[in-house]
């Protein structure tokens, strides 16, 4: 590329440490002539020895955001950690051979406003330790052992800062491990609160027996301690080991952390060593084990031995005892046996004698047996031609029944062809009946409807009786003898209509 600049503009160009005092001398030409009061609550640094000067910080009290202040050990000294202070400086600023300005206040000035101020962020903190308190802190050592002592590998989550970078010794650790736990390195950004906890809530159900927050120290740690992280890690089920910062640095997250490694380098240097330990006591307990084996062994051995001599003198003794039995047996059986002969002798003559005896009686039983077959026999021929006369007999009745029997069959139809002759006619008879009922029934149905009539003309005619009463009170008694004979008459003709019907 061609380095002509004949074409551009005129302009002034400046050395960094000319830029960073051009800011310090325009801060100081302003209005509070470079003086500045800061408020917010004092965090003590570890410092250096033989320092003449300290380097704390000044954290705003509603967030994690600090200022570095400059203190000289005799203002230092009147100072309480997290003590709310008014500080008044001038602002400095330093340059890092990195290319970084650290911005700090020179503190002239120096108000304690409230010794250890507790701020609702405090607050909060505290409450979510208490909460952590009750819910129980997670043995991260035991779990990990009990994985590596059954020969297991334990999932291990290692979270680092989107832009960390490990470190030679934790590596070192790490590796070492390696050969016996599974660790899967995970990166996300520290910076906002709000991602990393969401983050945190999604690999707590991913499976791994542990995670570990990894970072080294500086600036922007203190998100960290923001409520949001706190009450995530406070309530995950995967335990929680915390790595971060230096070893003076302080921070609350590692107060409710279920185990803290002084540094990332610390936490390598753990992992080694607990694959190592386990490994250590598998093989002590495996060399105990087999020890304690080969002695139970042993021992059981001697019982057994023991055992078996007690037993052989148990067995010659009964084998002993047996002998005796035995003969003793033998010297029984024998004279039983003679016993049992002399028996069965006696007894087959007995049997030999009852069967003779047997045989005679059975003879004669037999012969009368025989006899009296006889006799049945005849009585049974007698019985047969006896039985044939009465069949025939049987037969012969049989025969005239059935001749009485069609006789009466025929007779009963006669009289059924009768009686249904019979039948007819009465139907027919019921029938002219049911005719001259239904007439009757009729001529009586108009003799009530003349009847009727006759009744209310009887009435009117009563009714007109007494209306002419009325109109002739001085009739005389011939009169109105002559009107009831009328009516009389009248009633009587009515009554006698009925009687017809």
């Amino acid at each position: 590329m061609p380095n002509e600049t004949t074409n551009l503009p005129s302009v002034s160009y400046y050395t960094p440490v000319e830029l960073v005092g051009i800011y310090r001398s325009f801060l100081e030409r302003g209005r509070s002539n470079g003086v500045i009061w800061l408020r917010g609550i004092y965090v003590p640094k570890q410092q250096g020895q033989g320092w003449s000067s300290c380097y704390d910080e000044l954290k705003d009290v509603n967030t994690n955001v600090t200022v570095t202040i400059k203190l000289n050990q005799q203002d230092r000294q009147k100072l309480k950690p997290r003590s709310l202070i008014h500080v008044g400086g001038l602002i400095e600023l330093n340059p890092f051979t990195n290319g970084t300005i650290q911005i700090l206040v020179n503190v002239t000035r120096i108000e304690i406003v409230k010794d250890q101020f507790v701020t609702e962020q405090d607050t909060k903190r505290s409450e979510i330790r208490i909460a952590k308190s009750k819910k129980g802190f997670k043995n991260v050592d035991a779990i990990l052992e009990d994985k590596l002592f059954r020969d297991e590998r334990p999932k291990v989550a290692l979270v680092f800062a989107t832009t960390s970078i490990t470190m030679a010794d934790f590596n070192a650790g790490v590796n070492a491990a390696a050969v016996k736990i599974d660790f899967t390195e995970q990166r996300q950004s520290f910076a906002n609160a709000k991602t990393l906890s969401t983050y945190l809530k999604s690999i707590d159900s991913s499976g791994f027996d542990v995670i570990a927050l990894v970072r080294g120290g500086g600036s922007g740690i203190e998100s960290l301690d923001e409520i949001d992280v706190l009450e995530t890690i406070s309530t995950m089920d995967t335990p929680v080991i915390c790595a971060i910062g230096h070893v003076g640095e302080e921070l609350f997250l590692k107060s409710i952390a279920d185990k803290v490694a002084p540094t990332p380098n610390g936490l390598g240097q753990y992992f080694s060593e607990m694959v190592e330990s386990v490994t250590a006591k598998r093989n002590n307990s495996r060399a105990a084990l087999v020890e304690e084996v080969k002695k139970q062994f042993v021992k059981q051995l001697d019982e057994s031995n023991k055992k078996n001599k007690e037993l052989l003198a148990q067995v010659e003794k009964m084998t002993k005892q047996a002998q005796e039995q035995t003969k003793s047996f033998n010297e029984g059986l024998k004279k039983q046996q003679e016993e049992n002969k002399k028996n069965l002798e006696a007894q087959q003559k007995k049997n030999d004698e009852a069967l003779a005896k047997f045989q005679a009686q059975s003879k004669t039983q037999m012969e009368k047996a025989n006899k009296q077959n006889e006799d049945l026999q005849k009585k049974l021929a007698e019985i047969t031609k006896a039985n044939e006369t009465a069949q025939k007999a049987h037969a012969e009745q049989l025969g005239k029944l059935q001749l009485q029997l069609k006789a009466q069959t025929e007779a009963s139809a006669k009289q059924s062809k009768e009686f249904n002759e019979s039948l007819k006619k009465m139907q027919d008879t019921n029938g002219q009946l049911q005719k001259s009922m239904d007439k009757l029934t009729a001529q009586n149905t108009q003799a009530n409807k003349d009847l009727n009539e006759a009744k209310d003309r009887s009435r009117e005619l009563e009714k007109q009786l007494e209306e002419a009463m009325k109109k002739n009170k001085g009739c005389s008694s011939g009169c109105l003898g002559m009107l009831t004979a009328i009516v009389g008459i009248a009633s009587l003709a009515c009554w006698m209509v009925c009687l017809l019907i």
